[in-house]
């Protein structure tokens, strides 16, 4: 038998846990400009920044960001969803998967900019219930199969978009979405924290951490918002990060 001493088998030991502490991780990002990075001067937006944000404890670890700015979660599906299974299923070994979702703004935009307006002539009592039908399929298809590849899934809470400048400000918001009108501000609002809730109740069903958008200022703050009050600018997407960041760690 060979007797190995205690100072190097503590060695052997320490070296074991250091390995699989940081072990690359694979990191997937799915969403719309929010995770493109749009009003990013830097570009890159979070995704960058949470992946050097990993790297620091997980040297080796890869970012695949799939999203689309404009995208609705009907987009994301369509587009991004088959690619982000193939990339997590792609991760070699046993390495960590981390799958970040974040989509619902173009969805919300999109109802009351589009949808309602066009399609239901402003028949609120059908196309408001009927659109978190829909997100509520979406969001569920998509966990679904993220869940499927043994990936770690995080999904963003909405904020609350009536709040942003873009939404808030006349103007801007004629500029922006020409059909939204200051009654279809209030609406969005109460339909965001339905859509949360169903982002809350789908999260709990398959194992996924939601990351709370929801409780911040960072879309109502200047220090942290673009010009174009509808979107973070650099400081914003490193705030951004750090709540990814504290919800993957606390993991």
């Amino acid at each position: 038998m060979v007797r190995v001493g205690s100072a190097l088998l503590a060695t052997i030991l320490l070296l074991g846990v250091t390995s699989a502490s940081t072990e690359a991780d694979t990191l997937v990002t799915l969403g719309d400009s929010l995770t493109v990075g749009d009003g990013d001067e830097a570009d890159g937006g979070y995704p960058a920044r949470l992946l050097e944000k990993i790297s620091e404890k997980a040297p080796g670890s890869t970012l695949k960001n799939l999203a689309q700015s404009g995208w609705t979660s009907d987009d994301l599906i369509n587009t991004q969803l088959g690619p982000a299974v193939a990339a997590l299923r792609a991760a070699p070994g046993d390495a960590p998967r981390l799958a970040l979702v974040w989509i619902g703004s173009n969805d919300l935009f999109g109802l009351y900019n589009y949808v309602c307006p066009e399609d239901y002539g402003n028949d609120y009592a059908r196309c408001e219930p009927e659109a978190l039908q829909l997100f509520t399929r979406n969001v569920k298809i998509i966990l679904v199969s993220l869940k499927a590849t043994g990936a770690r899934l995080y999904i963003a809470l909405l904020d609350d978009q009536s709040k942003r400048p873009v939404m808030r400000n006349p103007q801007l918001r004629r500029d922006s979405y020409d059909k939204i009108t200051a009654d279809d501000v209030s609406r969005m609002s109460v339909q965001t924290g339905k859509y949360n809730a169903v982002i809350r109740e789908v999260a709990a069903s398959y194992g996924a951490s939601t990351v709370d958008f929801f409780d911040t200022k960072i879309f109502e703050d200047p220090a942290t918002l673009s010009e174009d009050g509808n979107h973070p600018n650099g400081p914003g997407y490193a705030v951004v990060a750090e709540i990814w960041h504290r919800a993957i760690s606390a993991d």
